[in-house]
């Protein structure tokens, strides 16, 4: 495009009027794979639901057609314009040429194993921003691509907090990587309490309820000595993070999300047997981008391992209650089996955390580390077994000793 500009201020007179047109026209094909999409909520505690639109305001045809995974039982009440067509648990939105606005109700409340993974109640609403906005596959020109915002609104003196920060008027979501930006993340909304800060040059917010006990200063403190040493081992953490977090009801455990974790209000910070709830969903926020295909043991096995490393690194635990956590999951791989699997739970997960303290061992004694293997292994598009002994025989100069491999 610069080139093009020079060039056209280079000519004569004559062959300006004609370069002018020329550029005009390419920059107008560019701005035309463009096109704006607006992600609005309107939460209504009333009937548990929550009334969401998403807006297309485009020139020319940009973004054809969006196909939703929108299953019967939370979204419901599709309206708007261009042809929608439900066929079993998917909605077609074909896009009107010049763009339009598609309308539907989302059910908010969900349960996991009996307890609640997303919930509204009269004054507060925790649940993730991609379960309202679901993943669609998107069909559009060549080379289109989304300018997209978020707006968030309910009932009076509601406020929202999201891994893009605070929603009083619409924000920006970028997501690299994507041709269709949606919002993703967990958000907390209603009459919340909030505590921010920086941390590591991130900026962190954690918000729950007004009514809830979330220990927000503490989980502030204990963020200030542990995640600048969880950054040095996972460089690519999100310049934003958001902990949210509920009693009432709620999954009592922790879960990541995109830039963001929820936590139960009655998880400790540092449990009796050395190990972190918290730390180990921030491992998982670390590593988001990646997957493990097949092989969910690594990531499990990693967050659980590195939220005990850090603790040690960072004085949180001794050395000897670091060696009393690894001899307990070593009791409990052995008495219920665990294996390197995909699900990683329970023993699955001990297992795996056994598995890497001994590389860590073996990669320290060849004058490396397992920090260098896993900066390696998640600056891949994917983490799997087979990218992980690669990555460990490059640090070693040789393949592993460690017979579970």
């Amino acid at each position: 495009m610069l080139q093009t500009t020079l060039l056209c201020r280079a000519l004569g007179a004559s062959i300006l009027v004609l370069s002018a047109s020329a550029c005009s026209q390419t920059a107008q094909s560019a701005s035309d794979l463009k096109y704006d999409a607006v992600f609005h909520a309107y939460f209504d505690p009333a009937q548990k639901t929550v009334k969401v639109s998403i807006e297309i305001q485009q020139g020319a045809g940009e973004l054809r057609s969006l196909d939703f995974n929108a299953p019967t039982l939370h979204f419901s009440q599709f309206s708007g314009e261009g042809e929608i067509h439900r066929r079993d648990e998917r909605v077609l939105w074909r896009v009107p040429r010049h763009g339009g606005t598609l309308s539907f109700r989302v059910v908010v409340d969900h349960q996991r194993n009996g307890a609640f993974d997303a919930r509204i109640s009269d004054s507060w609403a925790i649940l993730r921003l991609g379960d309202l906005f679901p993943p669609a596959r998107a069909r559009s020109r060549v080379g289109a691509t989304s300018i997209s915002a978020l707006s968030l609104e309910g009932p009076e003196g509601w406020s929202f907090e999201t891994r893009y920060g605070p929603v009083k008027k619409p924000v920006p979501i970028v997501v690299e990587g994507r041709r269709f930006d949606r919002p993703t993340g967990w958000v907390a909304a209603g009459k919340l309490g909030i505590r921010r800060s920086r941390i590591s040059n991130r900026r962190v917010a954690i918000a729950a309820p007004v009514d809830v006990n979330f220990r927000r200063v503490d989980m502030l403190a204990f963020l200030r000595w542990t995640l600048p040493a969880l950054i040095e081992v996972f460089p690519g953490f999100p310049e934003r993070l958001l902990i949210v977090g509920a009693s009432d009801n709620m999954w009592r455990g922790g879960l990541s999300g995109p830039g963001s974790l929820y936590v139960h209000a009655d998880r400790s910070l540092i449990s009796e047997n050395g190990t972190s709830t918290l730390l180990h969903e921030l491992v998982h926020v670390a590593t988001s981008k990646s997957s493990a295909a097949g092989d969910d043991w690594i990531v499990e096995g990693l967050a659980e391992y590195y939220g005990l490393e850090i603790l040690r690194r960072t004085g949180g635990i001794g050395e000897r209650r670091f060696g009393n956590a690894m001899a307990t999951l070593e009791a409990w791989a052995d008495r219920e089996d665990g294996q390197l699997a995909d699900p990683s739970t329970g023993a699955d997960t001990a297992r795996a955390v056994l598995l890497f303290h001994a590389l860590a061992m073996e990669l320290m004694g060849a004058g490396s580390s397992l920090d260098v293997v896993v900066k390696q292994l998640f600056a891949a598009e994917t983490a799997n077994r087979e990218m992980l002994l690669h990555t460990i025989e490059q640090a070693l100069g040789r393949p592993s000793k460690i017979p579970m491999l």
